[in-house]
């Protein structure tokens, strides 16, 4: 006889026996906190562990081609950034050249009153023999005005001079920028 076949009979008689309320109370509980327990899902699982790997891969991609790093660094061409100054009695003028892309150029200025009596408004001309930027802005509070710029035709050469021109309240300076080493 089969062992199957022993346990009938005990399972026969279990099925009539009668359950007290507590062992009902107890067992439907223990049914309750089995469902209620969370399994992780597979999915959510499969796709955080992708993207750890998509992350780790990019990373040692990225370390391993320097001349990205170099490039990415440096301002986006491999260059570094030149870097112009110039100052008069009332004025100063930095003038930040960098390269975000390949063939082209973006230029930050920033024109700084260090005089005494503050002017509302101010004129200026920054040339260079690639261009330049000229304008009529309010001075802001910390007494500066900033603009940018940027193209793809000449470039901003590292031994350039740059004439800068700034009028305000019937006054005119002029002076250069030249680049910082």
């Amino acid at each position: 006889m089969s062992q199957q076949n022993e346990f009938d009979p005990l399972f026969e008689k279990m099925k009539s026996a009668e359950l007290s309320d507590s062992a009902k109370r107890d067992s439907l509980a223990n049914i309750q906190r089995k469902l209620s327990r969370k399994r992780p899902h597979f999915i959510p699982a499969l796709a955080s562990g992708i993207t750890a790997v998509a992350v780790i891969v990019f990373l040692v991609l990225f370390a391993s081609n320097s001349a990205m790093f170099e490039n990415i660094s440096s301002g986006g061409a491999g260059e570094d950034q030149l870097v112009f100054t110039g100052s008069s009695e009332n004025w100063a003028i930095e003038y930040v050249v960098t390269y975000p892309r390949e063939d082209w150029e973006k230029i930050v200025y920033t024109i700084t009153f260090i005089g005494d009596e503050v002017p509302e408004t101010v004129e200026y001309s920054i040339e260079g023999t690639s261009g330049g930027s000229s304008g009529t802005d309010t001075l802001y509070a910390d007494r500066t005005v900033s603009g940018t710029s940027e193209s793809n035709g000449a470039k901003v050469q590292e031994n350039e001079e740059i004439d800068a021109t700034i009028e305000w309240d019937g006054q005119s300076e002029s002076f250069l920028l030249t680049r910082e080493e």
